[in-house]
């Protein structure tokens, strides 16, 4: 069965293979049913492409997923821009055709793990049972048992989303708002979703907060002396480019309110930091990992 699989003979898996690659990459498999190769299927947008890229990875990457991801993110069709035009959005809505860059919001498990990593908190901690981090109180009230779901508090509150607890009649609420499957069936495919729900998660849920606190401090640490220098330093590590200045202007309006807010109220402030500079700095990070470019690849 095994020599079967991957025999030359078999151009199933290969395909497959490369189609699920494909869908990771541009947000849509060239057999746009990646659960379903079969006749009930989708047909393949692109079908001599799908034959090429099965066979070089067969035979010239010998079964190399590094190779062929490589392959396919320097190529031009991957590295065109992201932007649509009113001609490519008219002609290709679905970019289908790919006609631009592929556009696509991060995974509910990415979407976490970024945010670890910004925040400078991400435990790197490997194997091992399941974690709790934050969730919201209630969740678990089963009335089959007494379980308790305990919100870890050493390293393993930071951990990477594979290894949260999971369970089947209570998923871990900020990712099944983020799609992630319930895993009571294998899901070969996603289909993302965008509501309002998951803004409330992102800028409101435990986890996330604590993610900005963390950004904030970063920001302090090594943005530089003035709050736009914080502000500009936070936005460019979470983007990878530096904040246009209508972007800063609007950062720095949103610091100023938060600051002032804080300064009236301090007790409010040690909710979110120890000084209510550094609560404003946590509140403009809030912004930033909630920005469209941030939460999209």
């Amino acid at each position: 069965m095994a020599r079967w699989l991957v025999s030359d003979e078999n151009p199933l898996t290969a395909r497959v293979l490369v189609n699920r690659l494909w869908e990771q990459l541009f947000g849509t498999g060239i057999v746009e049913t990646a659960e379903d190769f079969g006749t009930s299927g989708t047909p393949p947008s692109h079908p001599e492409l799908l034959d090429h890229l099965a066979l070089r990875f067969q035979h010239e990457h010998d079964w190399s997923v590094k190779q062929l991801l490589r392959e396919l993110v320097l190529s031009s069709t991957y590295r065109q821009t992201a932007r649509m035009t009113p001609a490519s959005l008219a002609a290709d809505p679905q970019n289908r055709w790919l006609s631009h860059g592929p556009r696509l919001r991060l995974t509910a498990e990415m979407i976490r793990d970024q945010a670890l990593v910004l925040s400078g908190r991400f435990a790197p901690k490997m194997y091992g049972p399941p974690v709790m981090p934050p969730q919201p109180d209630g969740i678990w009230r089963s009335v089959y048992s007494a379980e308790k779901w305990e919100a870890a508090k050493d390293e393993n509150r930071y951990r990477r989303a594979i290894y949260t607890y999971w369970k089947r009649t209570s998923g871990y609420p900020s990712m099944t708002t983020f799609d992630v499957p319930s895993r009571e069936a294998c899901t070969a495919r996603r289909i993302a979703t965008n509501t309002p729900l998951q803004a409330l998660v992102t800028l409101n849920d435990e986890a996330y907060v604590e993610c900005a606190a963390g950004l904030a401090e970063r920001m302090t640490a090594d943005g530089g002396d003035t709050s736009a220098d914080k502000i500009a330093w936070g936005y460019r590590a979470a983007t990878g480019r530096a904040p246009a200045a209508s972007t800063l202007d609007d950062l720095t309006s949103l610091y100023q309110t938060a600051l002032d807010g804080f300064v009236a109220d301090p007790d409010a402030s040690q909710h979110v930091a120890p000084t209510p500079e550094r609560a404003a700095l946590a509140v403009v990070a809030s912004a930033i990992l909630n920005l469209d470019e941030v939460l999209t690849k």
